[in-house]
């Protein structure tokens, strides 16, 4: 795997992790794999995390207020998601592992947190804000 392909990768993770509740998550995984998921859209990676509507496929629209909103909470960029390939079809097949594998993640930490008697993981201030 290139460096910049790693890079990709690694940005889009501190991604799911800080901007992603595990509800925003769960819909993300069945929009990507729905096949609907798309680099063109208001409901792209950065989109689905503030998205007040049903989620789209491409959708050359990027003027939906909760698209900016998530850009400026997180400070995202499509640059990291458009670096996984030239298509839509082949940034899914790479993301919908990540998805999986923070799914995974999580359900880790809260075990842990749970086996040593901390109660279940609390949600962020910034997971607060996505709901």
């Amino acid at each position: 795997m290139d460096q910049e392909l790693r890079n990709a990768k690694q940005n889009v993770r501190e991604f799911l992790q800080k901007a992603y509740t595990d509800e925003r998550l769960a819909m993300l995984l069945a929009h990507a794999q729905s096949g609907q998921l798309s680099y063109s859209s208001c409901c792209c990676v950065i989109g689905v995390t503030t998205a007040t509507h049903a989620l789209r496929g491409r959708y050359d629209d990027y003027q939906q207020p909760h698209y900016f909103e998530a850009r400026n909470r997180f400070g995202a960029n499509g640059g990291s998601f458009v670096d996984f390939g030239g298509s839509d079809e082949r940034r899914r097949r790479v993301l919908i592992p990540m998805i999986r594998a923070e799914m995974r993640r999580r359900d880790r930490l809260r075990k842990v947190q749970t086996d040593v008697g901390q109660g279940p993981v609390q949600a962020s201030p910034e997971e607060t804000l996505c709901r």
